[in-house]
C-alpha cells in the first residue's frame, strides 16, 4: 500500500515552543489534505517513526511535537532544510462542528485543538471556547496564538504552577470548568489520560451528556492502519477507529483510563 511508505519532505522551517516542544513546518507534498484531529506518521531516518496529529496546514504540514523519547530527541536535533518521512492523514479527527464547541486541552494536547480552531475561524465559526492548562507559564505553547485566538473566540488558560510574573488562573484545567458557558456544547477534550479521566469526571457532574464528549485517544499509534495491534482498546484500533472517540461508545472499556 503507498501509504505505508513514508514519502520524503523537506522541514520548512523550526520554531522553539517551549524547552521541550518546537514546531516543524513541512512542505505539503502528499496527495490529500488532512481534517482537524487527523494525524500523520513522521519517520526520522535511523531513529524510528512517530505518530503525531496535525497542528496546520495553511502554509504547510505543521506539527508541534514534545521531546519525551528517542526519536523526538533526535527530530529536536533536526533543522531548517533537513528531509523527513511522512505519510498519512490517517484516523477518523474530531467531529463536524454543529454548534457551540467547548475544547479542553492540556499541555501538548493544544496542537491538536488548533487544528480545529484554525480550520472552522476559517470558515466564519467563532462559537467555541478553549480551556487550556499548561503545567507552569513557561509550559505555554502558542502564546503569540493563544492571544491572537482570543479576539475571536472564548479563551481561558490555567497553570498547575504559576510563577512571580504569572497573574492568571493556578490549578488543573477542571478549576475553571465554572466558566464553561453552554454545557450543550459538544465538548471536545484532548491531553494526557489523567486529565481527561477528571475532565470527563467534573463534566458528567455538571449534567453533559456523554453523547456530547469526544475524547483524542492518542496513545500507542504505530501502524496506522489497525495491523499491528499496538494501539487496541476493546475492539476498536485507535489509529484507524480514533483517535477521536465518542465518549459514550468506549466508556465500558477496561483499556480506557487505565
Amino acid at each position: 500500500m503507498k501509504s505505508m511508505v513514508p514519502v520524503n519532505t523537506r522541514i520548512i522551517d523550526v520554531f522553539e515552543e517551549t524547552n521541550d516542544v518546537k514546531s516543524f513546518l513541512l512542505e505539503n507534498n502528499l496527495d490529500e489534505d488532512p481534517l482537524p484531529g487527523q494525524f500523520y506518521e513522521i519517520y526520522v531516518r535511523g531513529a524510528g517513526e512517530i505518530p503525531i496529529s496535525i497542528a496546520s496546514w495553511r502554509d504547510g504540514l505543521l506539527f508541534s511535537v514534545k521531546r519525551v523519547g528517542y526519536v523526538t530527541e533526535r527530530l529536536h536535533g533536526m533543522k531548517k532544510g533537513d528531509i523527513l518521512g511522512i505519510r498519512g492523514p490517517f484516523g477518523n479527527g474530531f467531529p463536524e462542528h454543529r454548534r457551540h464547541t467547548v475544547l479542553i486541552a492540556g499541555g501538548i494536547g493544544l496542537p491538536p485543538a488548533r487544528s480545529y480552531i484554525e480550520y472552522w475561524l476559517s470558515k466564519g465559526s467563532r462559537n467555541m471556547q478553549l480551556l487550556y492548562g499548561a503545567r507552569t507559564p513557561s509550559d505555554i505553547v502558542y502564546r503569540r496564538i493563544l492571544q491572537e485566538w482570543s479576539n475571536y473566540i472564548d479563551v481561558h488558560i490555567t497553570v498547575d504552577k504559576g510563577d512571580k510574573e504569572w497573574k492568571g488562573n493556578v490549578g488543573v484545567v477542571t478549576t475553571i470548568f465554572h466558566r464553561i458557558k453552554d454545557r450543550e456544547s459538544d465538548f471536545i477534550i484532548i491531553g494526557p489520560e489523567i486529565m481527561m479521566k477528571f475532565s470527563v469526571m467534573e463534566l458528567k457532574k455538571l449534567g453533559v451528556s456523554e453523547d456530547n464528549i469526544y475524547l483524542s485517544m492518542e496513545r500507542k499509534m504505530k501502524c496506522g492502519f489497525g495491523i499491528c495491534g499496538h494501539c487496541n482498546i476493546g475492539r476498536y484500533y485507535v489509529c484507524k477507529d480514533g483517535p477521536v472517540f465518542k465518549y459514550s461508545l468506549i466508556k465500558d472499556i477496561p483499556e480506557v483510563f487505565h
